[in-house]
């Protein structure tokens, strides 16, 4: 019996040991904490727990720290035996505020720049615009001076001379340069006098006099029938009818043939085309004709193709 009871009373001191360590213990742990004394772990410990949504609580702050951890190992590793200089880190800030301010400045003279070349490209603007009424104002001047030199003497006179001139070539080289096959054309020089653009010698100009019989006589009807037409405008006739006169005793036989084609090729613009010749062979190309034969006896006599 005695000895029961020693054994209880041993046992009884552990266990007020242990309580008294435990007790050490919380204070220890509650001094650490963010709780202000025991009564509030208490009063926490009371209120009722959703163990399962504690669990997941505690799995998904789990799974935060692992991932905080292996992040923590990553940039240690990255750091590796870098230390942290204060002073390196001043200097670094202090750049940056320097540059941070350049940046700002540069930025300001920028927009002045900017404002600057704006105001430059108007000045330019205002400056082309004023050039444009300046050539016109000039071209005007010089209208002016022609218009008053013209009223001199015959100058106006000849002034229209030219222009009239010049439009009746223009007119006339529509044809002449089908005539040629796109070989030759007419142009007028400042002395009022024609030359001819060869086409066939690098567009080289020659005189007129250089031409063959043949596109002589190409030139000329040109010219002519570019005036008929004029004079046919102005007066508003409808006659459309044309007469050349003599002309082809010196043509040689391929001069001859050239004006043959192009007499052929005005019957398509429906042209009446009188010809008067001595030349033989006009007769052979010309169907429908009048032949004049001269008698000293009887006088002329008058042979229409038509009747013969």
């Amino acid at each position: 019996m005695a000895g029961g009871l020693m054994a209880n009373r041993k046992e009884l001191e552990q266990e007020k040991e242990t309580n008294r360590k435990l007790v050490t213990e919380i204070n220890v742990q509650l001094e650490k904490s963010k709780f202000q004394s025991l009564d509030e772990v208490k009063q926490i410990l009371a209120q009722p727990m959703d163990l399962e949504q504690a669990k997941q609580k505690l799995a998904r702050f789990r799974e935060q720290l692992t991932l905080i951890k292996r992040q923590q190992e990553q940039l240690l590793e990255e750091i590796g035996d870098r230390k942290y200089d204060m002073e390196l880190h001043k200097k670094l800030l202090a750049e940056i505020a320097a540059l941070a301010e350049l940046s700002q400045q540069k930025h300001q003279e920028f927009g002045k720049l900017t404002e600057l070349l704006k105001k430059l490209q108007q000045d330019l603007e205002n400056q082309a615009a004023l050039r444009k009424e300046l050539e016109a104002l000039n071209l005007r001047a010089e209208n002016i001076r022609t218009m008053k030199s013209l009223f001199k003497g015959s100058g106006f006179v000849n002034y229209i001379s030219s222009v009239y001139l010049q439009n009746l070539c223009n007119a006339a080289n529509d044809r002449f340069f089908q005539l040629t096959r796109q070989k030759l054309s007419l142009e007028i020089t400042p002395e009022n006098n024609f030359q001819v653009r060869d086409f066939m010698n690098g567009g080289k100009v020659r005189s007129v006099k250089t031409l063959s019989g043949g596109q002589t006589f190409q030139a000329a009807l040109s010219l002519a029938l570019a005036l008929a037409d004029n004079i046919q405008k102005i007066t508003e006739s409808n006659q459309n009818f044309f007469f050349l006169d003599e002309g082809f005793g010196s043509l040689d036989k391929e001069s001859l043939s050239i004006v043959f084609d192009t007499l052929k090729s005005l019957r398509k613009e429906n042209r009446i085309v009188g010809v008067i010749s001595h030349v033989e062979e006009m007769q052979q190309e010309i169907d429908v004709h009048l032949r004049i034969e001269n008698q000293d006896e009887t006088g002329s006599l008058i042979h229409a193709s038509w009747k013969e």
